[in-house]
C-alpha cells in the first residue's frame, strides 16, 4: 500500500513538473502585458484590438475592457454578466484574487464542448482592465489558473 501511494505521489509530482516546464513567456506588444503561456503556441493576433494565442490544447484571448472605467467592486458582477451573455454553462462561483499589479476575478465553466476560464483583471495603478479567456479541454486542468496568475505589465 505504501509503495502504491509513493508511486502515485511521484507520478503526480512528475506530472506537475512537466506541466510547469511547458510554460514560456508571451507578451502582448501593444500594451506590454506579459504572462506565461503553453510552449509552442501560435500567435493569432497581436494588435491593439487583442492578443490571441493557441496550441492544440489551449486558446487564450486577452482584450482591453471596454466601457466607462470598471470599478473593482463591479468586477465580479460584470464577469458573471459576460459569462452569461456568452452562454457559459455550469459556472463556478467567482474567485477573487490579487496579483502584484492587478486585482482579479475568475470563474470556470463549460463553453460548448470545452472548458473555459473567464477572468477580469483590473490594474492597481491606473484602473484599466483586461478580459482574459482561456479555453481548454480537461476539466481538472490546473494550468489555466497558473497562466492567469502569471500576468504582469512590463515596466
Amino acid at each position: 500500500m505504501k509503495k502504491a501511494l509513493f508511486t502515485f505521489a511521484l507520478s503526480a509530482a512528475c506530472a506537475f513538473s512537466a506541466t510547469a516546464q511547458t510554460l514560456q513567456p508571451a507578451t502582448w506588444q501593444a500594451y506590454g502585458v506579459s504572462f506565461k503561456a503553453p510552449a509552442g503556441y501560435t500567435i493569432e493576433d497581436d494588435s491593439e484590438e487583442g492578443y490571441i494565442l493557441s496550441t492544440p490544447t489551449y486558446y487564450i484571448t486577452v482584450q482591453l475592457l471596454e466601457g466607462e472605467g470598471i470599478q473593482r467592486s463591479e468586477l465580479a458582477q460584470e464577469l458573471k454578466n459576460i459569462a452569461t451573455d456568452d452562454e457559459v454553462t455550469s459556472q463556478s462561483d467567482i474567485t477573487n484574487f490579487e496579483l502584484p499589479q492587478f486585482y482579479g476575478v475568475w470563474l470556470r465553466g463549460n463553453c460548448e464542448s470545452d472548458q473555459c476560464l473567464y477572468s477580469y483583471l483590473l490594474t492597481k495603478e491606473d484602473g484599466s482592465g483586461l478580459y482574459v479567456s482561456i479555453v481548454y479541454s480537461e476539466p481538472t486542468d490546473p494550468l489555466p489558473e497558473t497562466i492567469l496568475k502569471s500576468f504582469t505589465i512590463e515596466e
